[in-house]
C-alpha cells in the first residue's frame, strides 16, 4: 500500500511556500521508506543548523523566505559558532558569515536557541510513548532508549521539515512492534568494578554499535542503574560506530524491565556474549594514535557535559594547573549555572576552555598542528575527531584525561580498566560468542544482512556467490540525472559526516578501509551507512559544490543520506540518481567503469565520456 496523504496534507504539499517544501520533503521521505501515512508529532530536535558549507544555509533561508514556521516545539542542536564567547572558533570571512546566517535562519523559523546536542539535559524531555522527530544521533538514541519517546533517526533537513509540518512518516521506531529487541548483548561475564566505572560505557557502546548495527539490542547482565551520563555515553558511542536508534538495558531502561519483555517473548536472533577480550580490543580501537609520548589537547563533552560531569572534572583537577589545552564542551543551560556560582572562572583559571553552543569536533577550534594528538573520554569524539579535526586520538577515562593534562603527557590510571585488562588477552578480531539464552537452542549467528543491512524484518541472507548479470534495472530510490564513472564499491559501511570531506569528496575516516579515496564523480556502491544525522547535509554540500558521486547504489533505502538529494531537488540543483540494488551484486562492478541511466540500468562500459 502506498502513502496516503490527507486532503489537508495534499493541499499544503501543492503550494509554493516554505510549508509546501517541508510537506513535500516529509511525504517524499515517507514514500521512500514505505510509510503508509503521516502521523502528528509533539516536538522536534533540529540537527541541521550546523554549517557544513553554503548549501545548508541557502536551504534554511529558502524556508524563511517562504514564511515557514515550526508548528511544534523545536530545540536546536549545536551550531558552528560559540555565540556565548567562551571559545574562539577559527571560521573567518565568508564561512563565518554563512555559519551565522544559518543559525539566524533557524531562529527565524521559530526554533529555540538551545544549541546543545543534549536537549534532554536542557529540559526537552518528551513523555514516554510520545511521537517526536529528533535529529542528532546521540539525542535520538537517548530519546528512544532512556525516555521511551518514539523517534526515528531523522537526518538534517527532515527534522526541520517535520517541525514545520508537525508530522512525521509512520514507520520504524514510531511503531511499538519495531521497538522489540532482536539481539541480546550479554555483559554478565565482565568484572562488576568495570561496569561501575565511567570508562566502561563509551567502550561498550562502541562495541554494541559495531556488533548490533541497525538491529535493536537488549543489554543483559547490568545489575544496577549506571546513571544517565553513562547511558548518554553508551548511546552516543553506539550511534557513532553503528546505526543504533534504540537500545534496551534489562532492568534499567523503561521498555525493558527484563530481557524477555524487551524481546516481546520471542527468541533472540543472536546472543552476543561479551568477553573481556572483546572489550579490551574495542577500547584499543578507540585510539588511533599509537605509541605517542605527548598530547596536544584534551577534549571532553560529546555529548555535552552535564553539571554532574563538571562536578567530577572539578574534583579531579583539585586546584591544579593544566599544562595542555583542555576543552570542555557544554550547552548554554549548563554554562549559566557555572557562571552563577563562579565555577566557570575557577575552571578557566585552572586552564579549562569551556566551549558552548558548539564543540571542537564540529567546527575549527583546535589549533592546526601537523601530527597532533587529542585525548578524550568520549566514544563519539574518538570516532569522529580524526576525520573532522585531523588529530590522532587517545582514548581514556576522565581521570586519565585530567592527569594527562596536568602531566603534559599520556597518563593512564583507571583501576577498573586495569582489572579488565588483567582478565583479558586481546585478540586481533574477536568474534562474538553465540549462546542460547537461558538454555535451549542457540541463537542464529550474526550476519551482515540480518543485523546490519537496513530495513528491519526483511530477512534476506547474505550470499557469497555473486548474482549473474541481468538487464533488469535497479529500483530507483531518488530520481536524478544519468551518470557514469568508475565503480567505487565500499567494503564497509560509512558515515558521511566525519567520514567524507564535504569540500573534496575524499573519504576522511582513518578507520575506513578505503580511507583517502574520492567518491566525487564515482558510481558509489554503499553496503550500508552508519553514524551521524548530518550525512544528508554532507551529501547536499557535495551536490552543491560538484563533488557528489555520479550515482549512488545502496543495498537499502537510507532515511538520512538520501535527504541530501531530496533537498537538492527542491533547491533546483542537478542531482545524481540513487538506486537500490542487493549488495550481493555489487562485486560484479568492482574495478569497472559503469554508466547509470535514468531508468535504473547499471551497465559496464569500456570507456568513460
Amino acid at each position: 500500500m502506498g502513502l496516503l496523504l490527507t486532503d489537508e496534507e495534499q493541499a499544503v504539499a501543492g503550494g509554493r511556500d516554505g510549508a509546501a517544501i517541508a510537506m513535500r520533503m516529509v511525504a517524499e521521505s515517507a514514500r521512500l521508506l514505505g510509510a503508509p501515512r503521516l502521523i502528528p508529532i509533539a516536538s522536534a530536535h533540529i540537527d541541521g543548523a550546523l554549517y557544513h558549507g553554503d548549501s545548508g544555509t541557502l536551504f534554511a533561508e529558502r524556508l524563511v523566505e517562504g514564511g515557514a514556521k515550526a508548528a511544534v516545539r523545536a530545540t536546536l542542536n549545536v551550531g558552528a559558532l560559540d555565540l556565548m564567547g567562551c571559545s574562539k572558533v577559527r571560521l573567518e570571512g565568508h564561512e563565518r558569515a554563512m555559519a551565522r546566517r544559518m543559525m539566524d535562519a533557524y531562529r527565524k523559523l521559530g526554533c529555540e536557541p538551545s544549541w546543545t546536542c543534549a536537549p534532554y539535559q536542557a529540559g526537552h524531555r518528551p513523555a514516554f510513548g510520545t511521537d517526536v522527530a529528533w535529529g542528532e544521533s546521540n539525542a535520538v538514541v537517548f530519546c528512544n532508549s532512556v525516555l521511551g519517546a518514539r523517534t526515528n533517526r531523522y537526518g538534517d533537513f527532515l527534522d526541520i521539515a517535520c517541525a514545520i509540518t508537525g508530522r512525521a512518516p509512520d514507520y520504524g521506531l514510531h511503531r511499538p512492534e519495531n521497538r522489540l529487541a532482536e539481539v541480546v548483548f550479554d555483559v554478565s561475564a565482565l568484572p562488576r568494578a568495570f561496569l561501575r566505572s565511567e570508562i566502561a560505557w563509551p567502550v561498550l557502546g562502541s562495541l554494541f554499535g559495531r556488533e548490533v548495527g541497525t538491529a535493536i539490542g537488549v543489554v543483559a547482565g547490568v545489575e544496577e542503574h549506571p546513571g544517565e551520563d553513562a547511558l548518554k555515553a553508551f548511546g552516543a558511542a553506539a550511534a557513532s560506530s553503528g546505526a543504533v536508534g534504540l537500545f534496551h538495558i534489562a532492568g534499567v531502561t523503561p521498555e525493558a524491565p527484563d530481557v524477555a519483555t524487551a524481546l516481546g517473548g520471542l527468541k533472540p536472533q543472536a546472543v552476543v556474549s561479551v568477553t573481556p577480550e572483546m572489550v579490551a580490543t574495542a577500547r584499543a580501537g578507540l585510539s588511533t594514535a599509537k605509541g605517542v609520548e605527548r598530547i596536544d589537547a584534551v577534549a571532553i563533552g560529546s555529548p555535552h557535559l552535564s553539571l554532574a560531569e563538571f562536578d567530577a572534572l572539578e574534583r579531579l583537577i583539585a586546584g591544579r594547573r593544566l599544562k595542555v589545552p583542555f576543552y570542555a564542551c557544554t550547552g548554554r543551560h549548563a554554562l549559566a549555572d557555572l557562571e552563577s556560582d563562579g565555577r566557570r572562572k575557577a575552571l578557566e583559571a585552572a586552564g579549562v576552555t569551556i566551549v558552548a553552543d558548539t564543540c571542537v569536533v564540529v567546527t575549527p577550534i583546535l589549533p592546526e598542528l601537523a601530527g597532533a594528538v587529542l585525548m578524550t573520554n568520549s566514544g563519539k569524539f574518538a570516532h569522529y575527531a580524526p576525520g573532522n579535526t585531523g588529530y590522532g586520538v587517545l582514548y581514556g577515562a576522565l581521570v586519565d584525561c585530567v592527569e594527562s593534562a596536568v602531566a603534559g603527557r599520556p597518563v593512564y590510571s583507571d583501576l577498573a580498566a586495569r582489572e579488565l585488562g588483567r582478565a583479558a588477552t586481546p585478540t586481533p578480531n574477536p568474534s562474538p560468542t553465540l549462546a542460547p539464552l537461558g538454555g535451549g537452542e542457540a541463537a542464529a549467528p550474526l550476519s551482515p544482512s540480518s543485523l546490519r543491512g537496513g530495513v528491519r524484518g526483511e530477512g534476506a541472507s547474505f550470499q557469497d556467490n555473486i548474482a549473474d548479470e541481468t538487464d533488469a534495472p535497479a529500483e530507483i530510490l531518488v530520481p536524478g540525472a544519468p551518470g557514469s564513472g568508475e565503480a567505487l564499491v565500499l567494503t564497509a559501511p560509512i558515515s558521511f559526516w566525519g567520514g567524507v570531506n564535504p569540500k573534496t569528496g575524499r573519504i576522511a575516516d582513518v578507520r575506513h578501509p578505503q580511507h583517502g579515496e574520492s567518491i566525487a564523480g564515482k558510481v558509489l556502491f554503499l553496503p550500508g551507512t552508519i553514524g551521524s544525522s548530518s550525512a544528508s547535509a554532507v551529501l547536499l554540500e557535495l551536490v552543491h559544490n560538484s563533488h557528489a558521486p555520479a550515482a549512488l547504489v545502496l543495498h537499502e533505502p537510507d532515511a538520512i543520506l538520501l535527504l541530501g538529494l531530496i533537498v537538492a531537488r527542491e533547491m533546483g540543483w542537478p542531482t545524481p540518481v540513487a538506486l537500490r540494488l542487493d549488495r550481493t551484486q555489487f562485486e560484479r562492478f568492482r574495478g569497472k567503469n559503469v554508466a547509470v541511466d535514468g531508468g535504473g540500468h547499471i551497465t559496464p562500459v569500456s570507456s568513460l565520456p
